[in-house]
This record gives structure tokens, sequence and C-alpha cells, in this order.
């Protein structure tokens, strides 16, 4: 499995995640905190939107094309930080090829 997906710059950012609850973990991640930033290849942070569905079993993060359109060309970065019950788990990092639109 690749860690690495090409992103087009100044397009919207929408990554859903779904959980699976493991043996002896949370039946869902309504009481865990879930944040994501993205990290482009100037060092610019920009921290995604995450929205939890209803049932705490999957959530979206998101940023908006106005927002994407100021990555910079190149590697960005992200990964997502759960905090459950005092403890902290963090995600596989993944890397964005950014590349600029085409046609305007």
């Amino acid at each position: 499995m690749s860690n690495t997906v090409t992103f087009k710059r100044g397009t919207t950012y929408s990554g859903t995640v779904t959980y699976t609850p493991a043996a002896g973990g949370p039946a869902n991640l309504l009481t865990t905190t879930v944040t994501s930033d993205i990290i482009d290849s100037a060092g610019v942070v920009y921290p995604c939107t995450i929205t939890m569905a209803v049932d705490g079993l999957s959530f979206v993060a998101f940023l908006p094309a106005s927002t994407t359109a100021g990555f910079s060309l190149g590697s960005a970065r992200t990964d997502i930080k759960f905090v459950y019950g005092g403890t902290t788990f963090y995600s596989d990092t993944f890397r964005l090829t950014v590349i600029d639109q085409v046609t305007n």
C-alpha cells in the first residue's frame, strides 16, 4: 500500500476515515479527540476540520479549495492524532504530492 497520493493544489481536500473497534478498545470515537494537520513543502501548517459521524465510527478530515490554493508545490505530509482517556495515538504519516492544476 502506498502512503503517497497526488493532490491538485486548489481543490477540496476531503478524507474519510472509518474506525473499526479493536478488542478492548473504545466502541466508537465519540469520546476521542481527533485532529489532523497538513504541512506543506514550505512548512506551513494547515489544520483540517474534523467532522465526526453521529455513530462515531467514521470521520472526515476537510480543507476547502480556498485553503489548499495556498499549498506550496511538492511533498506535503499529514497524519491523524487521537486522544482517548489521556493517551495519545497517531496514525501512520502519509504524503501528498502537491501539483498545480493544468486547465484554468
